[in-house]
């Protein structure tokens, strides 16, 4: 099964997004959201104010990240690169 993620600042008008993911879907999207976050065509081409929630929201999956348990992140990546 394949899920598809499109997210935006403010998608129909709504100020905030819940998604429910699994916690390896979790570290695929970190993963996903600090690579766009780095790339220097993103800070050089996007608009300010979408830059800004960007890194809002990479900020946020930051701070989840840093609350999970060292161990399960460690088995659940292992699985995630023998998959």
């Amino acid at each position: 099964m394949t899920k598809l993620f499109i997210l935006s600042a403010e998608p129909y008008g709504m100020k905030e997004v819940i998604l429910s993911v699994s916690l390896s879907e979790f570290l695929v999207l970190r993963d996903i959201v600090f690579c766009n976050y780095t790339l220097i065509h993103l800070k050089t081409k996007i608009n300010f104010r979408f830059l800004k929630v960007y890194k809002e929201f990479f900020e946020q999956m930051e701070d989840i990240y840093g609350k999970l348990d060292s161990e399960e992140l460690d088995a659940y990546w292992n699985f995630i690169k023998n998959c």
